[in-house]
């Protein structure tokens, strides 16, 4: 039997809500402290895990774990998760270099990259690098792999849909990189789509976003 509007409105509202209550901060005046400071990085990862926990709560409380394919999820990664991981930040940093290349060959530069490549790197701020790299990939996959598209397939939409309107507010959620930065973010947002739907858990999708973010941070340092 065909779903009410109601029905269908309900957990596109929440989708929006959720996003809002959680990345409130992007649409807000940037803080007072030094980008990429280590204060700067613990302030990220303090804000990431907030998210996580947010994000989790919702869920639990919402329709449950199993509604967001979460159920089977350990509390950690195991040994095949982390191997995932391994070959998730590897299609992703791929992607990264042929973006890269392609950014380059046009004359195109990332507005973040300067203030990175000013940025100190310190034994200590490396750590704390490390810490909002795993804040980041947990919340953004949370957020962007596993609640957005099951709550927007509730809504009505098409897998393949969800996955894109997903990718494309997560494009949208990169503004401080530029139109260039969006597009490449919004289409970085399809690979890690393709392992979600290949059936890659939150560990292994997570991890690997990580990994790929500490990378690129060590290396535009």
């Amino acid at each position: 039997m065909e779903r009410r509007p109601s029905a269908r409105l309900a957990p596109l509202l929440l989708a929006v809500s959720v996003y809002f209550a959680v990345w409130i901060d992007l649409y807000l005046p940037p803080t007072s402290l030094e980008a990429f400071s280590s204060a700067w990085f613990i302030l990220l990862a303090a804000k990431s895990f907030l998210r996580v926990a947010f994000l989790l709560y919702v869920m639990g409380r919402g329709a449950g774990f199993k509604a967001f394919d979460l159920g089977n999820a350990g509390l950690l990664p195991n040994s095949k998760d982390i191997a995932n991981a391994i070959l998730v930040a590897a299609s992703a940093s791929t992607f990264a270099v042929a973006a890269a290349i392609a950014a380059l060959s046009f004359g195109i530069s990332n507005p973040l990259i300067q203030p990175f490549a000013q940025a100190s790197r310190s034994p200590l701020t490396i750590i704390f690098m490390l810490l909002s790299s795993l804040g980041v990939g947990y919340s953004e996959e949370l957020y962007f792999r596993f609640f957005a598209p099951a709550a927007l397939e509730q809504a009505g939409f098409a897998p393949i849909a969800a996955v894109l309107a997903s990718a494309v507010l997560f494009g949208i959620s990169h503004g401080s990189q530029g139109l260039f930065g969006m597009i490449g973010t919004g289409l970085l947002a399809l690979v890690f789509s393709f392992f979600r739907m290949k059936g890659k858990g939150i560990h292994a999708l997570a991890l690997g976003h990580a990994l790929y973010d500490f990378v690129v941070l060590l290396a535009v340092t």
